[in-house]
């Protein structure tokens, strides 16, 4: 079925299209826009139940790009000329380690950039944002029915049927339809696809009409901090620190601070419930009480400002599967409807971006008469591979989160390899390309083992770390090797040099995994040559006990490692 002389019939109470996009979400509006983008005769029809224009600040969260969103949003739909002049630039992920109650930014280890990377990232008021793209996909030739419930959808051979509620539409059939519900999930409730993550972590936030700027805390009470250190705590980040997405993190939680480009601050508290019940944080007063105790500049600069408290929510047990995605029978499922792993590191936008992607190559190549049998279903696996594969930089770690250490040295290894391999594979389209994928060949696989065998051991010097680090200790993200690998995002390259970039980056990330090991073991008392380690069998535990405890202990430092590993 073709409807490229009418993109989009009206028969009256029945419209019939190419492609019915059940829900005008971010990732149904961006899935919408992106095929539109890549073939301009499709007839698009955006299902949405909220009316346009959205409220601005206080609309939804997932409001941090990272380069791979970034780049999707700005390269493969065009809207970069939005970002640049109505969101905000993101001065990078920032973190701070737990330190004497948190009753002073200054002394926390930090880990963030110094100076701006090269590869733009943004804040994203989702509100101004989403009013956006209504307005670019209703350009591009979509019919966005707004105000419009989903009563069913009945999936057939020749098209699928979507029921209306609230519409003089009675029904809208597509050949194809994509689901982006959010959590609703609707096809996947339908199908019977959900599978449940072991992964219990829960999530509140609020936002506050002011800019919050943690370098205006006022710091500890009782015992401000010396004048010539807070100087110099502010001399060494070029820029401002309130741009970048900032984590305050603690023994099983991390609390966000999001700008948004309305002047408003998105502020949220993320907590695996073993650490933090869900019940002590799950409203405003409980939420505000728990900030006193654990991150009180936080609190007090909230507390003055309650006035000025836009909203608040909750989610428990974000983290969601699904056995199947995408299929040849011309149903897909976009974003949340689909699969989510954790807000922590922003990955939210890249895979809408990724799972986008595999949707329009395989809604565009089948409209233009492709059999995608075998392509989608290699895509389906590849899609669910990458999510399942990323479980365990999430799963088990937010223990972690209390160790200023080794949480340090976990974020210095999973930036490295976000920005060498995983980015680079997005921003390139590499990933998108099954015989590239195919042609990356052992070292592809054992980057994965790696990556896995990295958090296992994380979690591991954890148990003989107390995490302890110097006051005002500092990792730079944009020391020499993040940079290079940041701007190397920017460069193209045909598929041989890619091939070898790739290799290149996993050899230097292996060399690097070698050496937050030694340091583990050092930390420790336990001196190691590079050539004793292998990062597949290397286990903390037994390489101490070949040293007596009396010796270790003599030898024992609180040397911050994953300093001198980005000065490459």
């Amino acid at each position: 079925m073709s409807t490229e002389q009418h993109p989009n019939r009206d028969a009256g109470t029945e419209l019939t299209t190419d492609v019915v996009v059940l829900g005008g979400g971010l990732a149904g509006l961006t899935c919408a826009l992106q095929i539109l983008r890549e073939r301009p005769r499709t007839g698009v029809v955006i299902v949405e139940r909220a009316t346009f224009p959205l409220p601005e600040a206080a609309h939804k969260v997932g409001e941090s790009t990272v380069e791979a969103s970034a780049h999707y949003f700005e390269t493969v739909l065009g809207l970069k000329d939005h970002l640049k002049s109505a969101q905000l630039r993101k001065e990078g992920l920032r973190f701070f380690g737990p330190h004497a109650g948190n009753e002073d930014i200054v002394p926390r280890l930090e880990v963030g950039i110094s100076r701006s990377l090269p590869t733009w990232t943004y804040q994203i008021d989702r509100g101004r944002f989403e009013n956006e793209l209504a307005d670019r996909v209703r350009a591009a030739g979509a019919t966005l029915l707004e105000g419009t419930r989903i009563e069913d959808v009945e999936l057939g051979r020749d098209g699928h049927r979507v029921l209306l509620q609230d519409s003089r539409h009675r029904s809208v059939v597509g050949r194809w339809v994509v689901d982006a519900t959010g959590r609703r999930g609707l096809l996947k409730q339908k199908l019977g696809l959900r599978e449940t993550v072991d992964h219990d972590v829960n999530a509140v936030w609020f936002r506050v009409a002011k800019r919050i700027d943690l370098e205006q805390f006022d710091g500890a009470v009782a015992a401000p901090t010396d004048p010539e250190a807070r100087k110099s705590w502010l001399a060494r980040v070029e820029g401002n620190r309130w741009q970048s997405t900032n984590h305050l993190m603690g023994p099983g939680y991390w609390t966000w601070l999001i700008p948004l480009a309305s002047g408003s601050t998105s502020v949220g508290i993320v907590a695996d419930e073993r650490f933090v019940p869900f019940q002590t944080i799950n409203r405003f007063e409980r939420a505000l009480a728990w900030l006193h105790e654990n991150e009180p500049e936080v609190a007090r600069d909230v507390a003055e400002s309650q006035d000025l408290l836009q909203d608040f929510h909750v989610l428990r047990h974000f983290a969601h599967g699904a056995q199947q995605v995408f299929s040849a029978e011309r149903w897909c499922l976009a974003g949340e409807a689909g699969v989510f792993l954790d807000p922590l590191y922003s990955p939210g936008g890249d895979y809408i971006g990724l799972g986008n992607s595999y949707i329009t190559d395989l809604v565009v190549r089948e409209l233009d008469g492709e059999d995608i049998g075998q392509r989608a279903e290699s895509h389906d696996r590849a899609y669910l591979g990458s999510f399942k594969g990323a479980l365990a930089t999430w799963q088990q770690q937010y223990a972690l989160m209390g160790n200023a250490q080794v949480w340090a040295a976990k974020v210095v290894w999973d930036t490295l390899s976000y920005f060498g391999v995983n980015s680079l594979l997005f921003t390139s389209g590499a990933i998108l390309d099954p015989a590239f994928m195919a042609s990356l060949g052992a070292p592809w696989q054992r980057y994965q083992e790696v990556a896995q065998r990295m958090q296992r051991f994380f979690r591991a010097w954890a148990e003989v770390d107390d995490g302890t680090v110097d006051a005002m200790a500092f990792i730079d993200l944009s020391a020499p090797l993040f940079h290079r690998l940041n701007v190397e995002l920017l460069l193209p390259d045909d598929p041989s040099d890619l091939r070898e970039r790739f290799h290149e980056n996993f050899r230097t990330l292996e060399q690097v995994t070698v050496e937050l090991m030694r340091g583990a073991a050092l930390r420790q008392g336990l001196e190691l040559r590079p050539e004793d380690i292998d990062p597949l069998s290397f286990d903390l535990g037994s390489a101490l006990r070949t040293v007596p405890q009396d010796v270790r202990n003599s030898r024992r430092s609180t040397r911050l490692v994953g300093v001198e590993l980005a000065e490459e």
